[in-house]
């Protein structure tokens, strides 16, 4: 990747996170995923898109995991980094209508 093709992507990304808010009711949930580790494509994202869609909240990513029984420790984002878990690089991130 260079840095052009990836100011591409988040332009694109952020696009299509936008688009795709539409369609939620309240309450909805959206999950926005990267198999990526760059903040430009990951939290910049999603913080750019709360500050421009104020009926959006994050929801925590460690609440969720946990609710569900799953023994992972993360906090607002799910961020898995191959030096760390063993997989390749992994973000997402819980979007909830309000």
């Amino acid at each position: 990747q260079s840095p052009g093709s990836i100011e591409a992507y988040t332009q694109q990304q952020a696009a299509i996170l936008a688009s795709a808010s539409r369609l939620l009711k309240k309450g909805g949930r959206l999950v926005y995923a990267t198999c990526s580790i760059l903040p430009e494509e990951n939290q910049l994202i999603v913080q750019a898109f709360l500050a421009a869609h104020p009926d959006f909240v994050l929801r925590p990513s460690g609440e969720i995991l946990r609710q569900q029984k799953i023994a992972l420790e993360t906090g607002d984002y799910l961020e898995l980094r191959p030096h760390l878990h063993g997989t390749d690089g992994f973000f997402a991130a819980v979007l909830e209508r309000v």
